[in-house]
């Protein structure tokens, strides 16, 4: 994926919009579910994933020299979300509404998340990122800003507690929850929302 987006980024760097369709296309889900999961809030997570756009747009130069530009980007939409959140009253909603982000079946929505539900907000991040979308723990790591042995450590117990939980459940497959690498959000609505990043960049490129 980083030789798909550094290819749409070096294109939007020489001013072709379609990259930033491309781009958009490519990406958007994975930064509007990633500052919802932080935010828990789905108008603050559209504010985000536009702002995020907005900067991959004017900084699109010099992001054409970064190596690893997807975790870049997820970086920066992580640091976006908590100065929405210093700046802003947090609303606090339920997981069922956060749950919305990544599973469209909604039985396997009810039982995943309620075992996600367990885990503290660290780890939630960390499982998120890694069993949800495929980042390395590497990358986890470089994203949210700690070693590698504490993303390490995050993770198997995200992953230990999952599995005790399906177990208390009489889960017998636990694969389930990998089959989530490439989420679809059941709320298409709320990052079409979001897409107003791209209309108006190609009003001021107009």
């Amino acid at each position: 994926m980083n030789k798909e987006v550094h290819d749409f980024i070096v294109r939007m760097a020489k001013g072709d919009m379609d990259a930033l369709g491309g781009l958009y296309d490519m990406l958007s889900v994975r930064i509007f579910n990633y500052a919802r999961l932080i935010a828990k809030n789905k108008e603050m997570a559209e504010d985000v994933t536009h702002d995020v756009f907005i900067k991959i747009h004017e900084q699109s130069s010099r992001l054409t020299k970064i190596s690893d530009p997807t975790a870049y980007i997820m970086v920066t939409t992580r640091n976006k979300t908590y100065d929405y959140l210093k700046h802003r009253s947090r609303t606090t909603v339920s997981l069922d509404d956060a749950s919305e982000i990544s599973i469209s079946n909604s039985n396997d929505r009810v039982l995943i998340w309620d075992a996600f539900s367990q885990l503290d907000a660290n780890q939630q991040e960390a499982a998120y990122l890694h069993y949800f979308y495929g980042f390395t723990q590497k990358e986890v790591a470089k994203i949210t800003g700690v070693s590698l042995i504490t993303v390490k450590r995050r993770c198997a117990k995200a992953l230990s507690q999952i599995q005790s939980y399906f177990k208390e459940n009489e889960e017998e497959n636990f694969d389930e929850i990998t089959r989530y690498s490439n989420p679809r959000p059941t709320d298409l609505l709320a990052v079409q929302n979001a897409g107003r990043a791209k209309r108006d960049i190609e009003r001021q490129s107009s």
